[in-house]
C-alpha cells in the first residue's frame, strides 16, 4: 500500500478516536442488552437500567459523531492518486465499509429500541458483529503499516509525521 502524503487535521483525529472508543466501549457494555430489548418491547416503560440506557446514548452520540466526521472528511479530502494496487483497493473497500457500519450500525440500534422493531435488533447485532472484524482488520493493517513496513501511516493519526 502507497504511504499517502496527506495527514489528518485534529478534528479528523480526534473523531476517529472518540467514535472508536465509543464503539469498542458499546461492544462491551452490550451483554444483556438482549434482555433489556426484550422487556422494552413488551413494556416501554422498562428496559431500562443503567447499562442499557448508556448503550442507547452512547449509539446516539455515535450516530451524530459519525456524521460530523464524515462532512470533516468530505471537508478536509484533499487530492490523492487513486491507485489500481489491488491492496489499495482493498483499503479504500474497507474504510468505505467502515463508515456505512459505523453510521448504520447504531441506527439499526436506534430504529429496533425506539420503533420497537425486534428483527432490526437482530440486524443490529450482526452488523456490529461484521463492524468489529472489520475493526480488526483495520487494525491490524494499521500494526502492519507501523512494524512491517515502517511507513508512519499509523503515527497520522496520532498527529505526528
Amino acid at each position: 500500500m502507497q504511504n499517502q502524503e496527506r495527514s489528518y487535521n485534529t478534528a479528523q483525529i480526534v473523531l476517529h478516536w472518540a467514535i472508536a472508543a465509543l464503539i469498542i466501549f458499546n461492544y462491551f457494555v452490550s451483554e444483556g442488552m438482549g434482555r433489556a430489548f426484550r422487556q422494552h418491547l413488551n413494556d416501554s416503560n422498562t428496559g431500562y437500567n443503567l447499562v442499557s440506557s448508556l448503550h442507547v446514548y452512547v449509539g446516539l452520540a455515535i450516530i451524530a459523531l459519525v456524521v460530523i466526521r464524515i462532512i470533516v472528511r468530505l471537508v478536509s479530502r484533499k487530492n490523492k492518486k487513486s491507485s489500481q494496487n489491488l491492496l489499495d483497493r482493498i483499503s479504500h473497500l474497507t474504510h468505505e465499509t467502515l463508515y456505512l457500519l459505523m453510521f448504520l450500525v447504531p441506527v439499526f440500534g436506534a430504529t429496533a429500541w425506539y420503533l420497537g422493531i425486534h428483527f432490526m435488533g437482530d440486524v443490529h447485532e450482526i452488523a456490529m458483529n461484521i463492524m468489529m472484524s472489520l475493526v480488526l482488520l483495520h487494525a491490524a493493517a494499521a500494526l502492519l503499516h507501523q512494524y512491517v513496513l515502517k511507513d508512519g501511516t499509523l503515527m497520522k493519526m496520532f498527529g505526528q509525521k
